[in-house]
């Protein structure tokens, strides 16, 4: 197998992917894209690899990966959970190995490429559809009682390639409007419902206070691409059964160049803002820096519960709408996915559903601020606290899915949409321009 490709073969004949190799392909031909097409199209030497290797004997406990729940107590509500699951079937063991997001993806490539897969995962809602069209996840069940429709659709979108669901939704969250209610109030403002609302509301802020108005950052592309829908575009669309990129649209850009301009013309945020991500405008946040940011429950949880003091001072509300009237935000979160070749699918599927069951669903999204994918559950896992109530709104009427594309873990993974965000935000590129060649990279991509 030629160096350049980036990957190196075993002698167990499974596949290293080199980070440092990434930047060899063209623009567009990004490493984790082609990483899993390369999973597809093993030479010889390298041995043949396909899903259906499987990880796990028929012997011993189910494989189970979990992504790092981060603390202690959501530790503890796994370990408690895999037992009460023990009890309940005799015979079945489990195995959970928690996985840092920041490696989860290379872990699953890897696994992959030398045939040690787990039975059962936690996969990232942008990853499933990637490892669904090359073949590594067995077909969800997502039947029974209301079949799909029973989760939000667009977290089953999310799972879905070429008519296949590949995951089942078990937790998400959409992000809204966080907002100072005390500094709203204060000025005699409401709460901005559209765009030109935000920017008429960010001026007063900005003028007549000594805060930021907004969290504009230059490092969260949740933030900046649903403005793309917001106003009317597409991010990715499907033609002639090609994806092709929807991001040099006229509504594309001219989405983007509003969200530059809100930090690069309207300064609603600090000159630091070019590089921040969503932690760093939540601890803007937390400061008393910023008046108003875009994010999820999970933001709220941990602002109110570093800060008590801001109790009564906050207050949600549903994303300011495009001019189209579209206030769209991304639906992100977690699948439970099979991994093809399991030796142990009965016992899988079984632990699938007992983790979905709802009681145990709304227990842990209450813990980390998130909400089920069962429609059914939302109302009943939401906080009574009506500060909650917007972000299931959001999700459950406003929110979608990137598109389900094998391609978009590439896209994420090199920063193909911050990158060209920041430039525009610096004022080194228009957004036309930017966009040209974000679009480029990704029909590149589409194309293979």
């Amino acid at each position: 197998m030629p160096a350049a490709l980036g990957w190196a073969c075993r002698a167990s004949g499974s596949l290293v992917w080199s980070r440092s190799s990434r930047r060899r392909w063209p623009a567009g031909a990004t490493g984790r894209a082609l990483c899993v097409v390369l999973l597809l199209t093993l030479l010889p030497a390298c041995g043949v690899l396909t899903p259906s290797a499987g990880g796990s004997s028929a012997k011993g406990p189910l494989q189970v990966w979990i992504m790092e729940p981060g603390a202690p107590e959501l530790r503890a509500f796994f370990t408690s959970a895999t037992a009460d699951f023990e009890a309940a079937h005799r015979g079945d063991r489990v195995e959970v190995q928690f996985v840092p997001w920041a490696s989860a993806h290379d872990q699953f490539v890897t696994a992959i490429g030398g045939g040690q897969v787990p039975d059962v995962a936690e996969m990232g809602s942008t990853w499933t559809p990637e490892f669904g069209d090359i073949g590594a996840l067995e077909p969800a069940d997502v039947g029974g009682p209301g079949g799909p429709a029973k989760f939000v659709p667009s977290l089953v979108e999310g799972a879905t390639v070429d008519g296949k669901v590949y995951g089942v939704p078990w937790y998400a969250g959409a992000r809204a409007l966080i907002y100072r209610t005390d500094v709203l109030a204060s000025l005699g403002l409401s709460v901005p419902t559209t765009w030109d609302e935000l920017v008429s509301v960010g001026r007063a802020i900005r003028d007549r206070t000594g805060k930021a108005a907004f969290g504009v950052a230059g490092n969260a592309e949740h933030y900046v691409l649903p403005m793309v829908w917001q106003n009317g575009g597409e991010i990715a669309y499907r033609k002639g059964g090609i994806w092709r990129s929807g991001m040099d649209s006229p509504a594309a850009v001219a989405a983007v160049q509003f969200y530059a301009d809100l930090y690069r013309t309207e300064h609603f945020a600090p000159a630091g803002a070019l590089s921040w991500n969503a932690r760093d405008v939540r601890k803007a946040f937390e400061a008393g820096d910023l008046a108003m940011m875009i994010g999820g429950a999970w933001d709220l949880r941990a602002l109110l519960g570093a800060h008590p003091e801001l109790a009564g001072k906050v207050g949600t509300a549903l994303l300011p709408a495009g001019p189209g009237g579209d206030r769209d935000s991304f639906a992100g979160g977690s699948h439970l996915v099979v991994f093809s070749g399991t030796k142990k699918e009965a016992v899988a599927r079984r632990y699938v559903d007992f983790l979905l069951d709802p009681a145990r669903v709304a227990a842990f999204t209450t813990k980390i601020g998130f909400l089920p994918g069962a429609k059914d559950a939302l109302s009943a896992a939401t906080p009574p606290d009506p500060l909650y109530r917007a972000f299931s709104i959001q999700l459950e009427d406003h929110s979608r899915t990137y598109p389900p594309t094998r391609e978009w873990g590439g896209f994420e993974a090199d920063g193909l949409f911050t990158a060209a965000v920041q430039q525009v935000m610096a004022g080194k590129k228009t957004a036309a321009q930017a966009m040209k060649a974000v679009a480029k990279s990704m029909d590149s991509a589409f194309s293979g």
